[in-house]
């Protein structure tokens, strides 16, 4: 998700990344999967996501006002993910209504039919931009992928421009943090744009170009990985590392929190996720009725975009904000010509492979 370096409204404190509000109803760990048991159908709705100051986020401005407005109950827990989607629905035990997921694995999911279909007479689509409207989901969300730095060590002026020179131990000597989660991350196509591929040449990815350049600049031994969103934070703020990939609001989260850290727009990779309900989730109802009000009220969501810098599917949302929120919103037409936009279709007909042959080389 886009981290953008502008001054953006008040963000709780949550670098510590397992706090949640009350409203979450359930510490977040790497084994919580199972909602709240023996509240009548449609009461509540258990949402997974990726956790840290994102879940914070999400809980303030999204979570808590539906709550108020409903009466339903949301339950929001962390490490998300396509297989433990995939195990519930298979096991016949499904714990969770509402899963966030990225592009590719949305058409995962869709050709191995783990999904309810969205109904669109729950869920108004007037709010929703043509993108966003899917069979079995909602593109709701909209960041970039960026390349960042500490700033105690690297200042803005002398911060790369481009991903040739993040990769550049020549300009750095230090080690740098990339993401490698591929069904979520760019890092292959930041490495093709370091060797000087233009975007409209990026895809199809030459997948053994970007791992040589990975391996040359900076050298498989200068690199660490990251396998979680908030990892990179901790990473740069320990000083671990000066340079990480990393996504524009966790950046911006940081920031607020007093993290001397920044990021650059230039060269940033615009993706987005899906909300999706499994096959047999027991409160698929109120999963829509969730969905039905993150992508029509206004309020909330400008109030999202705000705390975030993430674009929201929420069309009646961007009349609320402030211009200069609304320029640097990863969506925003200001970005246009700056930004690499990801080849989900691509990736969701390679993901396996690619993954496959990135794990090997990272093993070699």
């Amino acid at each position: 998700m886009t981290q953008n370096s502008s001054p953006l409204v008040n963000r709780r404190s949550l670098l510590k990344a397992a706090a949640l509000t009350p409203l979450a109803g359930m510490a977040l760990t790497s084994c919580s999967t199972k909602s709240s048991t023996g509240a009548p159908a449609n009461s509540t709705v258990t949402v997974t996501s990726y956790g840290g100051s994102y879940n914070d986020q999400f809980t303030q401005t999204i979570l808590d006002p539906f709550a108020k407005q409903s009466g339903i109950k949301p339950t929001l827990l962390a490490n998300t993910s396509l297989a433990a989607l995939k195990a519930q629905v298979q096991s016949g035990d499904v714990q969770w209504d509402l899963v966030e997921i990225t592009a590719p694995e949305y058409e995962a999911a869709v050709k191995e039919d783990l999904l309810e279909k969205f109904d669109y007479d729950i869920i108004s689509d007037k709010g929703l931009p043509g993108y966003a409207k899917a069979e079995y989901g909602i593109k709701y969300l909209s960041f970039l992928f960026v390349m960042a730095w500490d700033e105690t060590v690297i200042t803005n002026g002398q911060a790369p421009a481009d991903w040739s020179q993040f990769f550049d131990q020549n300009r750095y000597d230090t080690k740098r943090s990339i993401y490698n989660q591929l069904s979520d991350s760019s890092v292959l196509e930041a490495a093709l744009m370091a060797d000087g591929v233009p975007f409209d040449q990026i895809y199809p990815l030459d997948v053994d170009r970007a791992l040589r350049v990975l391996a040359a600049t900076p050298g498989k031994d200068r690199l660490l990985y990251h396998a979680a969103n908030q990892e990179p934070i901790q990473q740069l703020t320990s000083r671990e590392v000066s340079l990480s990939t990393s996504f524009n609001n966790r950046i911006n989260a940081a920031r607020a929190d007093g993290a001397k850290l920044n990021f650059s727009p230039q060269n940033a990779v615009l993706a987005g996720d899906y909300f999706v309900v499994p096959k047999g989730a027991k409160n698929k109802e109120a999963a829509f009725k969730l969905m039905n009000f993150m992508s029509n009220d206004a309020e909330a969501g400008a109030a999202f975009d705000k705390v975030t810098n993430l674009t929201l599917a929420n069309t009646p949302a961007l009349s609320k904000l402030p211009q200069e929120i609304a320029d640097t919103l990863p969506t925003s037409p200001k970005l246009a010509d700056k930004i690499l936009v990801r080849d989900d279709k691509w990736w969701a007909e390679n993901l396996k492979a690619t993954e496959q042959k990135f794990k090997l080389w990272q093993a070699s």
